[in-house]
């Protein structure tokens, strides 16, 4: 068990003011360990938030007249999402009494078992046996070296495709590893290198995905609301349309600093909070979905990449002199390398289509999880929720979700980059795929609505960095201020997970309250003999 040590400012939990910077599942997280572990009174706590809806990147919206909409979620799994499981047995379910959060969502995986009988499909619309992983023998030597071999030390900044070599992006393993987690070739091969440790004990069944955990609707319904209403209910403030715009720091007693001052805009006004020493700001420093842009079935998303994202630019001002607090440019530099495209479904009256999906990838809806079809030009995957996937969802209503990585190129049924077109020219390139006949899809599309999102920093935290690029999660020298996002560093922990940002939390909370717990240790199923065993035959298949 470890501790994370204590701040030099001592404080009284009564007498705490806490102010956070964003309202995603960072700051939610926080503000949980605040009041149940630090015993901080909830009416002390306030969350600013730019955007007119909480939950940051863990959004859910719409209707069935408009079209549902999801940027993304975020994958869960049940043996190693230690912290998040913790802050959920702390929250009521909104659905059954006497139940919490973490109740509900093992009762509903109990229930729901993920096994993907078509994790990827080829060209000709064939379900690919996917057991054997297809590594060559110089892929096998050069995953036991990133594993057994390779520190992020000694591989510092570079790529995946650094570190593999071309064959290796042809397997099976890549084609599913890659689309599960949203990696590319260009991606950090530290990330990777974490991934591979972290998730080992899913690795010898990757190609069913039974290791993947889901929730009973949405993330935003089913994680974030409950978490908000407990929240609200012991008085914590969440003020939306809050832009912080800056953050000012001074130093006291040691040569010690603490932030004095945040500054933000809100109806078009610029307002500030003092803040004292014994107080607390939480800053979510820089957010995937900054910049994100939608879109609908007759029209098309702009890719914004030429405006500074609003979270990025506030960690630039007060990075400037301070390398301590990261560089904010590794990650936000290269929005062509970051981007990626979703798309949500809503099928109004109409199954045919889910019907026909279902056949085809012989998945239940909720079972299947990913599909795949790896000679898509696009790298074109969908994933069928269990129907209803919004609380508020009609029951003649239907919704699937699906993403892309490849957003520059021409598809193989339609004729533009994906991030050029439609909804519905995006819904024609998937009927292709599914191998829909022509002559059949305008009866599919009834009742269609295809809402897309281009989302330009959405893998900005796999872009290849060196020890420092991220700061620590308390900067060393401050004592009243820590950064709560993807983009700080957690020792031996992923990105892109909901789990990585409520560790953050819980390091923060500690450290600054001074809370006498051990911090939830992160599970080392490398370290398990038959993990490793398991791991290593399937390198080997």
């Amino acid at each position: 068990m470890t501790k994370i040590g204590k701040s030099k400012i001592k404080r009284r939990a009564t007498d705490t003011n806490v102010y956070m910077i964003g309202s995603g599942i960072g700051s939610l997280a926080a503000a949980v360990y605040l009041i149940r572990d630090a015993k901080v009174p909830g009416k002390n706590i306030q969350i600013m938030e730019a955007l007119d809806s909480d939950g940051g990147s863990l959004d859910g919206a719409g209707n069935a007249s408009s079209g549902f909409m999801i940027r993304g979620g975020r994958m869960l799994n049940i043996p190693t999402y230690e912290c998040l499981q913790d802050i959920m047995t702390e929250i009521p379910s909104l659905e059954f009494d006497k139940f919490s959060l973490e109740d509900e969502f093992l009762n509903y995986n109990e229930e729901f078992k993920t096994y993907s009988n078509a994790r990827l499909v080829d060209k000709n619309g064939r379900r690919v046996d996917v057991r054997k992983m297809g590594f060559s023998a110089e892929d096998r030597m050069d995953m036991e070296k990133l594993v057994l071999m390779e520190t992020e030390k000694s591989l510092g900044a570079k790529r995946i495709d650094q570190v593999f070599g071309k064959h290796f992006f042809k397997t099976n393993f890549w084609l599913m590893w890659q689309t599960t987690f949203a990696f590319q070739p260009w991606s950090s091969a530290a990330e990777l290198r974490r991934y591979m440790i972290r998730f080992m004990h899913e690795f010898p069944r990757i190609h069913t995905l039974a290791g993947v955990a889901r929730t009973a609707y949405n993330q935003h319904d089913s994680i974030v609301k409950p978490i908000v209403a407990w929240l609200r209910a012991h008085g914590v403030k969440i003020l939306l349309g809050a832009r912080v715009v800056d953050i000012n720091f001074s130093q006291v007693r040691d040569g010690t600093s603490v932030a004095d001052k945040i500054v933000y805009m809100r109806d078009g006004k610029k307002r500030s909070v003092a803040v004292a020493p014994a107080d607390i700001v939480l800053f979510t420093n820089g957010c995937m979905t900054d910049n994100s842009n939608e879109a609908g079935t007759d029209t098309v998303a702009r890719y914004i990449k030429d405006d500074t994202a609003p979270s990025f630019e506030l960690w630039r001002k007060i990075a400037d002199g301070r390398p301590e607090f990261g560089d904010p440019d590794v990650f936000c530099g290269r929005v062509d390398e970051s981007m990626w495209m979703s798309f949500t479904t809503t099928i109004n009256k109409n199954p045919r289509l889910l019907d026909y999906i279902q056949r085809f990838s012989h998945n239940y809806p909720g079972g299947g999880a990913l599909m795949t079809f790896k000679d898509s030009a696009w790298r074109l995957s969908i994933v069928v929720a269990r129907q209803p996937h919004f609380k508020k969802q009609p029951m003649d209503t239907q919704i699937f979700w699906g993403y892309s990585l490849n957003m520059f190129v021409d598809g193989d049924y339609v004729k533009k980059p994906m991030y050029k077109c439609t909804g519905r020219e995006i819904m024609t390139e998937l009927m292709g795929h599914l191998q829909i006949p022509r002559q059949n899809q305008s009866d599919m599309m009834r009742g269609v609505i295809c809402r897309t999102s281009i989302m330009p920093y959405i893998t900005s935290q796999f872009q290849p960095r060196r020890p420092g690029d991220r700061p620590n999660v308390i900067p060393n020298g401050y004592e009243n201020f820590a950064f709560v996002s993807q983009f700080a560093e957690v020792p031996d922990d992923v990105v892109f997970t909901m789990e990585y940002s409520v560790r953050a939390a819980q390091r923060a909370v500690y450290y600054l309250m001074g809370v006498d717990k051990d911090l939830t240790p992160v599970s080392k199923h490398q370290y398990s003999p038959r993990t490793m065993l398991k791991a290593f035959l399937k390198l080997h298949s």
